[in-house]
């Protein structure tokens, strides 16, 4: 089966709260992370066959018409009587939101997994899913023919087949494309669609803005021969900036920003070889120019060609301990005059076409350049938000959907409602934002001693806790070193905001976590309470 390079993914201890004391979720071994960790196992033919059974065995079958499970098809018009399923490919993180939310719906549930992946980390769910139950479980053995004569052999109606995770997008294309009547974006663009390099040049081959890059194999006569025309200086960092990445990864793993050339060449032998995320060894280095700007996410859903915007977030990103851009969070954005909205949907949309995406989720991260006051693509991902789905109960209440009620909608049961939505969400009252948690220290951590305060916030939803008491507390540079994450919304943005700032400030100032040295922890705790959150309103 498919193994994860880096072992720290699922060693690290993760509960989570919402409603509840966070102390009492424990679950034993939550990955810090869930990425693309079977994308190289597919593309090898990893994985071992058949149909089997997971959390629920296969042949095991619950009674029809049982509770929220009853069949959304009327009996007359089912096939042979077969009650509706959803097939969900790579249900990690978000789509295991996904698949619960279908599960609500009344549909049967199948996993399609582009890999044989870990026990533990099929295991591992977000709260919200502790009910998640599957009927059929297929794990892909690198014939898309059997997998699609074991899918059509299960005794299921299938309405839809739903991308969950980055790890099964390729997957995704090849097992669509070779179900007719499933809605398909094929498997011509599938590199494209996740290869930086290759989508970037299709941007720019479609007329579109892209990032300047090179695909460099070699630093000497390759990578400085492209800096040196971007015009990065040697040694001095008055000049142009650039950036170095895996062309294969996610989130900001083994991502540099370098100021001069000197700094970009020991960037690049870090790289080179080096295993990413996902597990693979970075055969070559892409290298990059310096977008200088704000950077925002535009979610979207597409049926036919017909792409709707669901959400803008606006990412929160500052150097921090040493690393050059840290996520402190992201919020539900929405300007005063909607015209930078109406400019980034427009162009993110034209991505789409550009790259062959005509029907799914995506996930584009768009660099809105202070220079030119135009958007440009950073990097776009053809499967739903992720963060484990966290984004649902923010931005439900504030703009009345999501992604995930979105992607139902248009592919099971309720297409008209897809039709009728917006080109992008009209203007909402209110705030919603997710604060990652920055740690300055590290140690043994001893406990976090203003949980029971920041539940007592005005804004408060939800939390996610990383670091357990007992572990150790790492400085934060990147999104694995993180101890977690706070869900903020309310109706009153001034309320969420004073809420953000009591956050940060008990961080900076080492009240937020306890560490096990007894000096330490009697200097962060003693005394008077100078830290009292916000009162709640």
């Amino acid at each position: 089966g498919s193994k994860l390079a880096n072992p720290r993914l699922l060693s690290p201890h993760h509960f989570s709260c919402r409603g509840a004391h966070p102390s009492s979720y424990y679950p034993e071994d939550m990955p810090a992370v869930l990425l693309g960790v079977g994308a190289a196992a597919f593309a090898a033919g990893a994985g071992v066959g058949g149909v089997v059974g997971r959390l629920t065995a296969t042949g095991r079958r619950r009674k029809r018409n049982q509770g929220l499970h009853m069949s959304r098809t009327p009996e007359a018009f089912q096939t042979r009587g077969r009650e509706d399923a959803v097939v969900i490919v790579d249900p990690l993180s978000t789509g295991a939101r996904l698949a619960t939310e279908a599960q609500k719906r009344g549909y049967r549930l199948v996993r399609a997994l582009s890999s044989d992946f870990p026990e533990r980390l099929l295991n591992t769910v977000p709260d919200a899913c502790k009910n998640l139950e599957w009927d059929a479980t297929i794990v892909h053995t690198g014939d898309i023919a059997d997998t699609v004569r074991e899918i059509r052999a299960l005794d299921f109606h299938i309405v839809a087949i739903l991308i969950g995770c980055e790890s099964g997008v390729e997957y995704f294309d090849c097992l669509t494309e070779a179900m007719p009547g499933f809605p398909s974006n094929g498997t011509t663009m599938s590199a494209a669609r996740r290869d930086k390099y290759l989508m970037g040049e299709s941007v720019r081959s479609a007329g579109l803005r892209a990032v300047k890059q090179q695909e460099c194999r070699a630093w000497h006569g390759d990578a400085a021969d492209f800096l040196a025309g971007l015009g990065v200086q040697e040694t001095d960092t008055n000049g142009a900036w650039c950036v170095l990445k895996p062309t294969k990864s996610a989130g900001t793993d083994g991502v540099f920003i370098s100021k001069c050339a000197a700094e970009a060449r020991d960037c690049f032998d870090k790289i080179l070889g080096a295993a990413n995320v996902f597990g693979e060894a970075n055969q070559t280095v892409l290298v990059q120019e310096f977008l200088k700007g704000k950077e925002y996410v535009v979610d979207s859903v597409s049926l036919e060609g017909d792409h709707k915007c669901v959400a803008i977030w606006e990412y929160d990103k500052r150097p921090v301990n040493g690393a050059q851009f840290v996520y402190y969070g992201m919020r539900l954005y929405q300007s005063e005059d909607g015209a930078r909205e109406n400019i980034m949907v427009e162009y993110v949309h034209n991505v789409l076409n550009a790259l062959g995406v005509r029907h799914g989720p995506t996930h584009a991260e768009v660099m809105w350049l202070d220079s030119e006051d135009a958007p440009c693509l950073v990097e776009v991902g053809s499967r739903p938000h992720g963060g484990e789905g966290t984004f649902i109960e923010m931005v439900t209440p504030t703009i009345g959907y999501s992604q995930v009620s979105v992607m139902l909608d248009a592919f099971c049961d309720k297409q008209y409602r897809f039709k009728r939505l917006p080109l992008r969400p009209t203007n909402f009252t209110g705030a919603a934002m997710e604060l990652d948690l920055v740690s300055t220290q590290e140690g043994i951590l001893a406990g976090y001693p203003l949980l029971k305060q920041v539940e007592k916030l005005a804004s408060f939803d939800s939390m996610e806790i990383k670091v357990q008491p007992g572990a150790h507390l790492e400085k934060t540079v990147d999104f694995l070193t993180t101890p977690g994450a706070i869900m903020l919304v309310h109706k009153d943005r001034k309320i969420v905001e004073a809420d953000r700032l009591w956050l940060e400030q008990v961080q900076a100032e080492g009240k937020f976590y306890a560490l096990q040295d007894p000096a330490l922890v009697r200097a962060r705790v003693g005394g008077p309470n100078i830290y009292a959150s916000p009162k709640r309103h």
